[in-house]
């Protein structure tokens, strides 16, 4: 019902998206031309900015409103999630939302960590959890990521488990309830679209993702994924 309720919602924002952004940019470029005249005065070049600026805001909320809706497998390939991991780690060390007293650590052992995918798609999942557990936790807080192996299907191929789990400060019941919920965010500059596109992400690969959470206890994300994928993981 979940992703249903997602499809739905993509459609209309790739819609809605598509259908302000080109008056916008119009707009934007209109009134950056009035600034621009000669008999501009300072309060007009002052207005000019600020309409500017804010059209800038809007047109990356669309751009995040577009790439919701393209959340889908463009191919599929071998994946090395042990090495994705380390790359996603690694960016979110040097994103500046990190904090400089922030641990992250990974764990893999010697679990065979690689599936069919879409590599690029993945990425983008995992960046957001573990970005987002970066940004709750804050300065002196641990991050811990592991990949595990969760028991073989009936085809022997068997799922990999992905947790990313905090020592953060945990949401309550209200909040984790409508985590996945497009537009829904605790941030003051956040859109909301962050966990439906990772929620629309696993889907897309015929897996599930879970949270666990309660104030004062952190928070884990388990992902679990098929190793394989077949033709009902074509599209989210």
């Amino acid at each position: 019902m979940r992703a249903s309720r997602l499809e739905a919602i993509s459609e209309l924002s790739a819609s809605l998206a598509h259908e302000i952004k080109n008056p916008l940019a119009s707009i934007r470029s209109a009134v950056e031309q009035l600034g621009r005249m000669p008999s501009a005065d300072e309060d007009q070049v002052a207005l000019t900015r600020l309409v500017v600026r804010e059209s800038d805001r809007i047109a990356r909320l669309l751009t995040e409103f577009l790439d919701f809706a393209r959340v889908r497998k463009s191919h599929v390939e071998r994946v090395d999630v042990a090495r994705l991991v380390h790359d996603v780690v690694a960016l979110v060390g040097t994103h500046p939302d990190r904090a400089p007293g922030t641990r992250v650590d990974v764990q893999v052992g010697a679990v065979r960590a690689v599936i069919d995918g879409d590599g690029d798609l993945l990425h983008r999942a995992v960046f957001n959890l573990v970005l987002n557990a970066v940004q709750a936790v804050g300065d002196g807080g641990r991050v811990h990521v592991a990949i595990t192996e969760a028991t073989p299907d009936a085809a022997g191929d068997g799922t990999l488990e992905l947790r990313i789990e905090d020592d953060g400060p945990g949401m309550p019941d209200d909040v984790r309830s409508r985590i996945f919920t497009p537009f829904f965010t605790t941030k003051p500059q956040g859109s909301g679209l962050g966990l439906p596109v990772v929620h629309r992400a696993i889907e897309a690969h015929r897996g599930a993702v879970f949270v666990d959470s309660a104030p004062g206890r952190g928070t884990r994300f388990t992902i679990v994924l098929p190793r394989t994928q077949g033709e009902a993981g074509a599209a989210a």
